[in-house]
């Protein structure tokens, strides 16, 4: 209430004043939320990327850890660390001893403040085991770079500074125009930074208002919203990369032991659920050794691929393949009812593998393989039991191939 003899506000004054309050809190509360929720996505997905990371620099380095290779060790952690979001990769000892260490390059925002806000976003590295036969070797510890998160709300707080001075200068250039005119199109903003926030829709836009100060702060914040996009984007590609690096050959191409060992045990829960039985192949190439010591190292990887390229033409595509390490394969077929369904595909695998193929040298040679086969639930209830059966088998029908090849045991003989 106005004090005697002080002249009362006028409409307009009244209308600006609460346009201008209520649009400086409709704005600060958009942007504020859309900051957060933007930092806590990135947070997340960057927590996982660590882990992942970890995961995977356990696995590239766990045959140079073996043999104590120190710059092997190196090597495998610029090959997979060296990624957006890793400040510094160490590889140590159970007792403690570093084997190796990488430090990421700081950029023009590394100071005090990124320490502190490396130390608040992630107070601890992400850690992986690396084991060879149940024993622990070493271990990885990822630490997390903030230095992308703090680039991204000094963008955001410079274009959450240009909106807001924009705001202000509409304000008072509209202050005659009804109310809603200006809070609607500022409500379109907070229902978006609130659908960003709670359902991660990304994609979504502030549409055009019709007044030209309401449209260039929607621009701008649609460039935040763009650019936030953009970092889920790559963080989502970059998950997605190193799950796929932790779980498939980088050879071959085929699945990994650890995706062998989570498909059998899915096939083995689905087979219990509909009592149909499936059926595991082991597989190891013949005298793949000479092929190493013979024409070396690079013709041995390239009969690998060869032999993954034709056991992957030779099974159904509810089949899955994988190379286990070395030269052993295996495959887990798909549910069947017939035990001939399962001597065909092997069958279909021996007739592939008579196809030769070209060596680096450009000479042509065949590798052949031993199949053992196990079936569930006769040969084996258990994914251990599984492989023994099969390995056992692979290993019968191996010496039997050798014992034929013998002088005075052929089928001339």
């Amino acid at each position: 209430m106005a004090k005697p003899g002080q002249s009362l506000p006028t409409l307009r004054q009244l209308l600006a004043g609460v346009h201008l309050r209520l649009i400086l809190f409709t704005v600060t509360l958009a942007t504020a939320s859309l900051l957060l929720s933007g930092m806590m996505v990135i947070r997340n997905y960057a927590a996982r990327n660590l882990q992942l990371t970890a995961h995977t620099v356990a696995y590239t380095v766990e045959p140079a850890v073996v043999f104590g290779d120190q710059a092997a060790i190196l090597e495998g952690i610029v090959s997979v660390g060296a990624v957006g979001g890793v400040d510094r990769v160490e590889v140590r000892e159970p007792g403690g001893r570093v084997l190796a260490v990488w430090e990421h390059p700081h950029g023009d925002l590394h100071s005090r403040f990124e320490d502190w806000a490396n130390r608040l976003l992630w107070p601890k590295p992400a850690y992986h085991a690396v084991k060879r036969g149940g024993a622990v070797l070493a271990e990885v510890r990822v630490h997390g770079n903030s230095e992308g998160v703090l680039r991204y709300v000094l963008s955001g707080a410079i274009i959450a500074l240009a909106c807001l001075g924009l705001t202000v200068i509409a304000t008072r250039i509209l202050a005659r125009r009804l109310q809603h005119d200006v809070i609607e199109p500022l409500d379109h903003v907070a229902a978006i930074a609130h659908a960003v926030r709670t359902d991660r829709a990304f994609e979504k836009r502030v549409p055009a208002s019709g007044i030209a100060e309401i449209d260039r702060f929607g621009h701008d914040f649609n460039a935040l919203l763009a650019e936030l996009q953009g970092w889920h984007a790559g963080l989502t590609s970059e998950n997605a990369e190193l799950a796929r690096r932790a779980t498939h050959d980088s050879l071959t191409g085929l699945g990994n032991r650890v995706l062998f060992e989570q498909v059998l045990g899915d096939a083995i829960g689905a087979s219990v659920r509909s009592g149909v039985a499936f059926a595991v192949l082991y597989l190891d190439i013949d005298d793949f050794k000479a092929i190493n010591d013979r024409h070396g190292h690079e013709s041995g990887d390239t009969a690998l691929i060869a032999v993954a390229e034709r056991l992957r033409s030779s099974i159904r595509h509810v089949d899955n393949a994988f190379r286990l390490g070395g030269d052993e394969f295996a495959v887990v077929l798909a549910p069947f009812h017939n035990r001939a369904h399962v001597d065909a595909v092997v069958s279909r695998i021996h007739l592939a593998m008579e196809r030769s193929f070209r060596l680096p040298s450009g000479l042509f040679a065949r590798s052949t393989v031993s199949v053992g086969v196990a079936v569930y639930p006769d040969d084996g209830i258990s994914p251990g039991d599984l492989l023994r059966r099969a390995d056992t088998e692979m290993y019968q029908m191996k010496r039997h191939a050798r014992y034929e090849g013998e002088p005075g045991h052929g089928a001339d003989a």
